[in-house]
């Protein structure tokens, strides 16, 4: 796919990437390295990461699954129903590159992405009684250490990412309660395919976007 992409400098230039991608153990470490999708100005020389939509397949043993990643610019109007991606026909959505990144060790993990998301509404909830939030709080599972799975915090402080390390144990407990209470609230809102996420029910988005993250005239103002 062609594009022209746009740089700091004022400069415009012909950006050519791949809108369709397996996820090989290459594209996998240049995925969660950061350097997935990067390119340099042909002017100032600048790196530039730029985010636009791409349809992975992560080749899960039993059959590939296909995530399609919507850029994180869109993530307003596709959380107000108001995107033009949410008629793409896919396994899984995921917005933005942390999004992606999470989803590939999820999976790597040999884990249900829907238990996954079933675990940070636990934490989140608990985190909720715990603490008088002010920020809005993004966690993502990071992975197995230990036998544990390690889960990070973003927005409880200012400029620190948490660390919270879950017993394995609860991964069968979650998915246990998830068979018996999915098709009832609020599991039923955030955890049905092919968008499976929290911020489904607590991402407070402004829904009068347009899906270039443009405000959408109202023909009703003067």
């Amino acid at each position: 796919m062609k594009v022209i992409l746009p740089c700091h400098c004022g400069h415009k230039f012909e950006y050519e990437y791949a809108d369709e991608v397996e996820i090989t153990p290459e594209v996998y470490s240049d995925i969660v390295n950061g350097n997935f999708m990067i390119v340099n100005c042909e002017k100032c020389g600048i790196t530039l990461k730029p985010e636009y939509p791409v349809m992975f397949t992560y080749p899960l043993q039993e059959k590939p699954i296909k995530i399609f990643l919507v850029p994180e610019i869109h993530r307003n109007p596709f959380l107000a129903g108001k995107s033009q991606y949410l008629y793409k026909t896919t396994d899984r959505f995921v917005i933005g590159f942390m999004e992606l990144v999470e989803k590939i060790e999820i999976f790597k993990a040999g884990f249900d992405d829907i238990v996954i998301e079933g675990i940070k509404y636990y934490i989140l909830s608990k985190i909720e009684n715990e603490n008088d939030l002010q920020n809005e709080i993004f966690i993502f599972f990071n992975g197995i250490e230990n036998d544990k799975m390690v889960f990070r915090i973003h927005g409880l402080r200012e400029g620190e990412v948490g660390i919270l390390n879950v017993d394995i144990n609860f991964y069968d407990m979650t998915s246990e309660k998830i068979k018996e209470s999915i098709n009832e609230e609020p599991f039923k809102s955030f955890l049905i395919p092919p968008y499976i996420s929290i911020l489904k029910i607590y991402r407070e988005y402004t829904d009068n976007l347009s899906d270039e993250g443009q405000p959408i005239d109202n023909p009703s103002k003067e």
